[in-house]
């Protein structure tokens, strides 16, 4: 999927620049994932399960960037990763080809300045100009900042999805699932 790298003032009066991650970044990309997967109960997978070596992250770069189909972008500010957004197809069969699923993490300490909005933004731009007509998610219900975030940006939750992730300490979490479409 085709993306040109851009700066974008947050909040704060701060740049960050939006862009593919090449694979020198697969080091810095392992943190920042470990990193807000320990900010957070709300990501699917909590910092012990993030095991990749560097090489496997170079390697997942390297399929991504060259996916017509895909697009993982990251936000650098200060000279570290404050965020990551991945876009991709729901499924492969024809009937499916329209709609693309989105996902995005930011640090701790860029949340309310604007990068959520900037990110994802740049994702859905990006899915749209590559053909898909509907983006798609799930979130966790009780994630307030997210769900507010999509909302701002146009989706619409059509269901629930209850008891869709459970804790080690035998609590749950349910899901929204989320749309937009992207034909307007």
């Amino acid at each position: 999927m085709e993306y040109t790298a851009k700066q974008v003032t947050l909040k704060d009066g701060s740049t960050c620049t939006i862009r593919r991650p090449e694979t020198s970044d697969a080091e810095a990309l392992l943190r920042q994932q470990k990193q807000t997967s320990g900010e957070t109960p709300y990501l699917i997978v909590g910092p012990e399960e993030i095991d990749w070596t560097q090489e496997e992250q170079a390697g997942r770069i390297r399929r991504w960037n060259a996916a017509p189909d895909k697009l993982r972008l990251i936000a650098e500010a200060d000279g570290a990763l404050a965020g990551a957004a991945i876009v991709y197809g729901v499924g492969l069969q024809s009937r499916l080809r329209h709609r693309c699923s989105v996902d995005i993490t930011l640090r701790r300490d860029f949340w309310g300045m604007g990068l959520g909005t900037a990110l994802l933004g740049e994702l859905l731009c990006a899915a749209k100009a590559a053909g898909y007509e509907q983006a798609e998610l799930e979130v966790v219900s009780t994630n307030a900042p997210a769900v507010g975030l999509y909302k701002k940006l146009g989706f619409e939750t059509v269901g629930t999805i209850p008891r869709a992730m459970k804790y080690r300490d035998g609590s749950y979490a349910d899901f929204l699932f989320m749309v937009k479409p992207l034909l307007e």
